[in-house]
C-alpha cells in the first residue's frame, strides 16, 4: 500500500468516526475531539512532509549549462537552470524529476531523502538533428540537402526594432539587408545571394505559419516570433515555384507548451538618437558668407569684368547674392562685411543676430516604448499561445513617429487521435506620422545637410528679432520669398503644421485540420488569409507656405487588399530497416485581390477637422480601381535517405499565373543529395572531425513578380470627351510575356570540429533567363515598348559561416561567429536590339550600363581629370581612335563629340566621317571594329568628354558580419560588427555640398570646400566657386565614386539573469534585465556616406538616416 492509499484511509477512518461521536453524548464527543485532533495532525504532517526544496546544478562536459528545463514528470511544474547551471524545484519523495536540453539526452532522477541532485547531461550523437522549418514542411539540419539558416528568437529579440526584416542584419550569410529610412515603421528591403533579376523582382518571399504571406510584414510583432528560417538554394526554394527564385523568408510564430503554462512580460525603453554622423557641412555662418562672395568674385574673373571685388560687392547682400532681407550682421553694405584681400569678414563685424539651423531645430533626440505579454500552455493534446504588444516608437524629426498595437491568439487541439486542428490569427493597427518628409525640395533633411547656415528657421525683422505668429501663437516660419534657394519652402513649418499620417488595419489568419489516415498517411487542409485597410492623409494647412491662397487641401487615399491561400497536401512516411520515405503531394491557390479610392479637396471651413465635408473644392475628379491576380499550383516532393547517411530529394511544381495571356504555366522542380561522412565506419569515432556533410543540389525556379497584374493584356482608359464616354489605349500588352526562370546549382559542407569550431561552405551558381525587359518598338506598330522577355542574368558567389568555441568554462565561455560572401555578378546576354535583330552592345542605365560581360550594376560615366591648376576649371577625359596614330585627335577621328561620334569608318573613304553606320558608344564601336587604337586627352568640356566602363561596381567582393558572445557567470555580453569590402557608390550628395551650381548662395557647403583652387598655381582636386559658372563640375563623374568598404557596430547588448535563489520565492521562473544599443557606429569613406541604406550603396536624396537606438529592457517569467 502506497502513502497516497494510507492517506486516503485515514481520512475515512475520520469520517466514520465523526459520525459515530456525533450519534453519542456529548461527553464522548468532547473526549474524542482531542484525540481526533491530534491524529488529524499527524496525517497532514505525514502529507506535507513529503514535499521538498530539491536544488542543484546542471553540468555537460565543459561546464554549467544554463536554460535546461528541469520538470516533475506527469504535472506542470518546472524550473530552467540559470547561467550557472543551478536549479530550485517543489517535490515529494518518490516524484521523477525530467531534465530536458536541446541537444542533449534526456536524463531524468527519482527524488529521495537527498535535496540535491547534481546532473550532467551528454550531448546527443545526433545534436545536428534539430528541426528546421522548411517548404510546406520541416526537416533536420543533419538530413536537410540544401541550405537553411535558422536565426534564433533569442538574436532576434536582442536588436529592438518594429520589423524581423530590420532584426536579419548580419544574421545570415548571403543575406543583404537595405535599411533605407530611420522613419520608425519603415520596412527594410532583404537580398538573397544577390541581385536575383535585371529589371524584375529581387525580392525573398516571405512564408508566415507555412502561408505565402503577401502583407505588411510590420503586423508581425518581432516579440511573437519563435524562429525565422532563410531558405536560399534551389532544394529549399523550388518548391514554392514561381515565387521562390530570390529566396524565401521562413517565419515561425510561437506556440502554447504542452509541458507547463507560463506568463511572460517584457518591458523595453528606448532613446532614439542619430548617433552616426551626418555630412560634415559648414556652420558657421562667417565662413559661408565668405564662401559666396568668392564665388561672385570668381565669376566675375572667369567673364573679364573690369572690377570683379565691385561686381561682388554689388551682388553679396541682393537678389544674385544672398536674396534680399538676410544681411544678418552689422554692416550696411557688402564692402562693409567683406575684406576683399581675405575674402572673409571683416574683423570687428558683429551679428545682427543668430540664425537656427535647421537640423538643430528639426533633429531631436526621441523616446521609444515597448511592451510586450505572452501566455502559453497546454496539456498532453492542446496548446494555447496568446500575445498582445504595444509600441510607441518616435522618430528624431518632429511629428515622425510609429505606433502599433498587436494581438495573437494561436491554438492546436488534438480532437481525436486521427484529427489534429490548428488556429493561428494575429491583429496589428498602425499608425504612422511621416512629416517633413516630402520628397523633394522641402525635406527636412535637405535642409539639415544643404540649406545655408545663414539662413534662420523663423523670419526676422529689420532688428533681427523673431516676429510672432498672429494666428498659431509662437513664432512665424520664414518661407524664405526672397531666398535663392528653395524658396517659399520650410519644412520644419510643414512638420508642425502640415500632416501626412498612415492608419492601417491588418488581421492574417490560418487553419489547418490534420487527418491521420493511417500509421504511414496524414491529409493536410490549411486556409489562410490576410485582409488590411490603409488609410492616408496627407494635409497641407491653410495659413503659411505655398499652398496658403488655397486655403488648406487634403487628399485620402485608401486600400484595401485581400489575400487568400488555400493547401490541400497529402503526406506519406514509411521508415523500414535502415529505409526511410517521404512523400508529398498537394495543391494550392493564391489569390490577391485589392481596391484604391484617392480623393482631393481644398479650401477648409474649420482647420480643426480633417475630412473632406469640410473641404468645399475637389481638386480633381475623385478616382478608384481594383487590381488582383491569382496562382494556381500542383506540386510534389519526394525525400529518401537510407541508414542516415545518404539523403536524397527531389521536387517538382507547375504554377499557372493570371498576369500572363498565351503562356501561363510553368513546370519548376529541384534535386538535391547529401552525404553524412561523419557517420561512416572509417570517421565514426573521430575525436576532431565530429561532423562533416557534403551536399550538392540543382534546382529551377520561376519569378513573376518583375511585371505588373496586366502586363500581358492591352488596357484602357475611361474618359470624358465632350460629355460622352471616350475609351482610349492605355497600356500595352504583350500576350507572349511569361516567367524569369533561374537555374541554380550548389555544391556545399557542413562541419563540426572537436568541441571548438563548426562551419559551413556553400559555392552556388545562378543563371536566370527570360529576363523582363523593357524593348522599344517601331513607331510603325502605333506604340513604343513594350515588356518581353529577353537575356540571361549570372549571380555566382560562395558563402561561408563560422562559430568558433574560444573558451567554455564553468563561469565563462567566449564565442566568435563569422560570416561572409564573395559575390559575382554578370550579365551573360543582352536583350535583342528589334532595329539589328542582334543582342544590343550597351543599354545605359543613367550612373550605370548594361552590356555582356558586365554586372548590372558596373558604373558607366565620363572620367574626371582632375582641376586645371591655371585657373581652376574642371576638367574630364576624352576617348578617341586615333586612326593616324599621331597622338593627336585630328578632324574625323571617332570620338564623344557630337560633330564627330563614334562610327566605323568606310572603309574604301579615308576621309569618310559622315557614314549612316554610327555607333552609340565607344563600347559598341571597341566590339564592332578591329584594331582600335584607342586613346585619350583631357578636355573641360563637359559635353565632349567620353562615357566609358570605369572599371568600378557597386557590387561588393566580400561582405558578410561577426559576432562575439560571451557569458561571464549570470551576465551575457553579445556584439555583432557588419562589414562590406571591395565596392564603390556614387555619392551625389557629397557632389551637391560640393559646388555653387545653383548659384553662389545657392546650398551649403561640405567642409571639403576649404580644399578648392583659389589662385593660379593651386593644386587640388576641388574646383574653384565661380556662382554656377562650373556647373557641371558635379556633373556624373568619376570624381564623386566612392567606395563603400565600411565596419559597423550594428547591435551591443548586455544582460544579466537573476539567480533562481533570488526569484524563486517570488513565484517568478526567470528575470533578465539587459541594456542594448542598435546602429551604434559606422566607419565609412566620409561622415554622412552610409552605404547600407541603399542597393548600390549610395545616400539617397533626402536620407532619413537609420537612428541608434539605446534600450533598457527587463522580462520576467512566471
Amino acid at each position: 500500500m502506497n502513502f497516497l492509499m494510507l492517506k486516503n484511509c485515514f481520512f475515512k477512518f475520520n469520517l466514520r468516526l465523526l459520525a459515530l461521536i456525533n450519534s453519542n453524548n456529548y461527553t464522548m464527543k468532547t473526549k474524542f475531539n482531542g484525540f481526533l485532533t491530534l491524529l488529524l495532525a499527524f496525517v497532514v504532517q505525514i502529507s506535507f512532509a513529503q514535499e521538498k526544496t530539491i536544488s542543484g546544478t546542471v553540468t555537460e562536459e565543459s561546464g554549467a549549462l544554463p536554460g535546461v528545463s528541469v520538470l516533475v514528470k506527469g504535472t506542470l511544474s518546472g524550473q530552467e537552470t540559470d547561467f550557472d547551471g543551478k536549479y530550485s524545484i517543489k517535490a515529494k519523495a518518490g516524484d521523477v524529476l525530467v531534465f530536458r536540453y536541446l541537444g542533449y539526452k534526456t536524463v531524468e532522477r527519482t527524488v529521495g531523502s537527498a535535496n540535491t541532485i547534481n546532473v550532467k547531461l551528454e550531448q546527443e550523437s545526433n545534436v545536428l538533428d534539430e528541426i528546421v522549418v522548411v517548404g510546406y514542411g520541416t526537416s533536420t539540419k543533419k538530413s536537410f540537402t540544401g541550405t537553411a539558416s535558422v536565426v534564433s528568437k533569442e538574436k532576434l529579440e536582442a536588436k529592438n526594432f518594429s520589423n524581423v526584416t530590420q532584426a536579419l542584419i548580419g544574421e545570415v550569410a548571403g543575406v543583404t539587408v537595405i535599411n533605407g529610412s530611420g522613419q520608425p515603421g519603415s520596412v527594410a528591403a532583404v537580398r538573397i545571394r544577390g541581385f536575383g533579376s535585371v529589371n524584375g523582382n529581387r525580392a525573398p518571399l516571405y512564408v508566415v505559419d507555412g502561408i505565402p504571406f503577401s502583407g505588411s510584414i510590420n503586423s508581425i510583432n518581432p516579440s511573437d516570433i519563435e524562429s525565422t528560417t532563410i531558405l536560399k538554394d534551389a532544394t529549399a526554394t523550388a518548391i514554392y515555384g514561381s515565387r521562390g527564385a530570390n529566396g524565401v523568408v521562413v517565419i515561425t510564430t510561437k506556440k502554447g507548451t504542452s509541458d507547463k503554462s507560463y506568463i511572460e512580460v517584457d518591458i523595453k525603453s528606448s532613446i532614439n538618437d542619430q548617433l552616426i554622423p551626418r555630412y560634415d557641412v559648414i556652420s558657421n555662418p562667417e565662413q559661408y558668407i565668405g564662401l559666396v562672395w568668392e564665388g561672385l568674385y570668381n565669376r566675375g574673373v572667369a567673364t573679364n569684368n573690369a572690377n570683379p571685388v565691385a561686381f561682388a560687392n554689388g551682388r553679396l547682400l541682393g537678389a544674385n547674392g544672398i536674396g534680399n532681407g538676410y544681411n544678418m550682421w552689422n554692416a550696411a553694405t557688402a564692402a562693409d562685411l567683406i575684406d576683399p584681400a581675405t575674402a572673409s569678414v571683416r574683423p570687428g563685424v558683429t551679428r545682427l543676430y543668430t540664425p537656427e539651423r535647421y537640423a538643430d531645430e528639426a533633429l531631436n533626440a526621441a523616446t521609444r516604448i515597448e511592451s510586450n505579454l505572452r501566455m502559453g500552455g497546454g496539456n498532453s493534446t492542446s496548446n494555447y499561445f496568446a500575445s498582445f504588444g504595444y509600441l510607441e516608437d518616435n522618430g528624431i524629426v518632429i511629428n515622425s513617429d510609429y505606433k502599433r498595437y498587436t494581438t495573437r491568439l494561436n491554438l492546436n487541439s488534438e480532437i481525436k487521435p486521427w484529427l489534429k486542428i490548428g488556429a493561428n490569427a494575429g491583429y496589428a493597427f498602425s499608425r504612422s506620422t511621416n512629416n517633413g518628409q516630402t520628397n523633394g525640395a522641402e525635406n527636412i533633411f535637405e535642409f539639415a545637410d544643404k540649406m545655408a547656415p545663414i539662413y534662420p528657421v523663423f523670419e526676422r525683422d529689420v532688428n533681427g528679432d523673431k516676429i510672432p505668429d498672429p494666428l498659431l501663437g509662437g513664432f512665424l516660419y520664414d518661407y524664405g520669398i526672397n531666398r535663392p534657394n528653395a524658396n517659399s519652402l520650410n519644412p520644419v513649418a510643414s512638420a508642425v503644421l502640415d500632416l501626412d499620417q498612415t492608419d492601417r488595419h491588418e488581421l492574417n489568419a490560418n487553419f489547418d485540420f490534420d487527418f491521420k489516415l493511417s500509421d504511414n498517411l496524414n491529409f493536410q487542409v490549411k486556409y489562410g488569409t490576410q485582409y488590411s485597410t490603409n488609410e492616408n492623409r496627407d494635409f497641407i494647412n491653410p495659413f503659411y507656405g505655398s499652398f496658403a491662397p488655397d486655403n488648406g487641401r487634403l487628399s485620402i487615399s485608401t486600400s484595401q487588399s485581400l489575400t487568400q491561400n488555400f493547401q490541400q497536401i497529402l503526406r506519406y512516411n514509411k521508415s523500414w530497416g535502415k529505409h526511410n520515405l517521404d512523400v508529398l503531394a498537394a495543391h494550392e491557390s493564391f489569390d490577391f485581390d485589392q481596391n484604391f479610392i484617392y480623393q482631393a479637396a481644398r479650401n477648409m471651413a474649420s482647420p480643426f477637422i480633417l475630412e473632406l465635408n469640410n473641404f468645399i473644392e475637389m481638386t480633381s475628379t475623385p478616382t478608384s480601381y481594383n487590381q488582383g491576380f491569382s496562382v494556381e499550383s500542383y506540386f510534389g516532393q519526394v525525400n529518401y535517405s537510407f541508414d542516415q547517411k545518404y539523403f536524397f530529394s527531389g521536387s517538382l511544381r507547375t504554377d499557372g499565373s493570371s498576369r500572363f495571356v498565351n503562356d501561363k504555366w510553368g513546370t519548376f522542380g529541384s534535386v538535391g543529395a547529401s552525404w553524412v561522412i561523419s557517420q561512416e565506419d572509417f570517421l565514426r569515432d573521430n575525436s576532431l572531425l565530429k561532423f562533416l556533410k557534403v551536399k550538392a543540389s540543382y534546382g529551377i525556379n520561376g519569378d513573376q513578380g518583375g511585371v505588373g497584374f496586366y502586363s500581358g493584356y492591352d488596357s484602357f482608359n475611361v474618359t470624358n470627351l465632350g460629355g460622352q464616354v471616350s475609351i482610349q489605349p492605355g497600356g500595352n500588352g504583350n500576350p507572349d510575356l511569361t516567367w524569369e526562370t533561374s537555374k541554380m546549382m550548389q555544391f556545399g559542407t557542413e562541419f563540426t570540429l572537436g568541441t571548438f569550431l563548426d562551419g559551413s561552405f556553400d559555392f552556388y551558381d545562378k543563371r536566370t533567363d527570360n529576363l523582363i525587359f523593357s524593348r522599344r518598338v517601331g513607331p510603325s506598330q502605333g506604340i513604343a515598348i513594350i515588356t518581353v522577355n529577353d537575356g540571361e542574368l549570372m549571380n555566382r558567389g560562395l558563402e561561408f559561416d563560422l562559430t568558433g568555441h574560444l573558451v567554455k568554462k564553468e563561469n565563462f565561455s567566449l564565442d566568435l561567429s563569422v560570416n561572409g560572401a564573395f559575390l559575382d555578378n554578370e550579365i551573360i546576354n543582352m536583350p535583342l536590339d528589334p532595329a539589328t535583330g542582334q543582342q544590343k552592345f550597351l543599354d545605359v542605365q543613367g550612373s550605370y550600363a548594361w552590356s555582356s560581360g558586365r554586372s548590372i550594376f558596373d558604373f558607366y560615366m565620363r572620367e574626371w581629370a582632375g582641376v586645371d591648376p591655371a585657373d581652376g576649371a574642371p576638367m574630364w577625359y576624352q576617348y578617341w581612335d586615333d586612326l593616324n596614330d599621331n597622338g593627336l585627335l585630328d578632324a574625323g577621328e571617332p570620338t564623344s563629340s557630337a560633330t564627330s561620334p563614334w562610327f566605323i569608318q568606310n572603309p574604301n573613304d579615308a576621309n569618310d566621317t559622315q557614314n549612316n553606320n554610327q555607333t552609340s558608344s565607344i563600347v559598341e564601336y571597341q566590339k564592332r571594329v578591329n584594331n582600335t587604337n584607342i586613346k585619350k586627352q583631357i578636355t573641360k568640356t563637359y559635353t565632349t568628354a567620353s562615357q566609358v566602363y570605369v572599371n568600378k561596381s557597386s557590387i561588393p567582393k566580400l561582405q558578410g558580419a561577426f559576432r562575439l558572445a560571451a557569458r561571464v557567470h549570470d551576465f551575457d555580453i553579445s556584439a555583432q560588427f557588419t562589414y562590406s569590402m571591395g565596392g564603390y557608390a556614387y555619392d551625389g550628395q557629397y557632389a551637391e555640398l560640393m559646388s555653387d551650381r545653383f548659384g553662389a548662395a545657392g546650398n551649403n557647403y561640405h567642409t571639403d570646400i576649404f580644399n578648392r583652387w583659389t589662385q593660379p598655381g593651386d593644386i587640388t582636386n576641388v574646383p574653384r566657386l565661380a556662382d554656377a559658372l562650373d556647373a557641371n563640375a558635379i556633373s556624373t563623374s568619376t570624381r564623386f565614386l566612392t567606395k563603400t568598404d565600411f565596419i559597423a557596430l550594428n547591435n551591443l547588448k548586455v544582460g544579466y539573469t537573476l539567480s533562481n535563489d533570488i526569484i524563486a520565492k517570488a513565484g517568478m521562473q526567470s528575470v533578465n534585465i539587459w541594456m542594448a544599443g542598435d546602429n551604434l557606429f559606422q566607419s565609412t569613406a566620409r561622415n554622412g556616406f552610409l552605404p547600407t541604406t541603399s542597393e548600390t550603396g549610395s545616400s539617397g536624396r533626402g536620407l532619413y538616416a537609420p537612428m541608434t537606438t539605446i534600450t533598457l529592457g527587463v522580462r520576467v517569467k512566471f
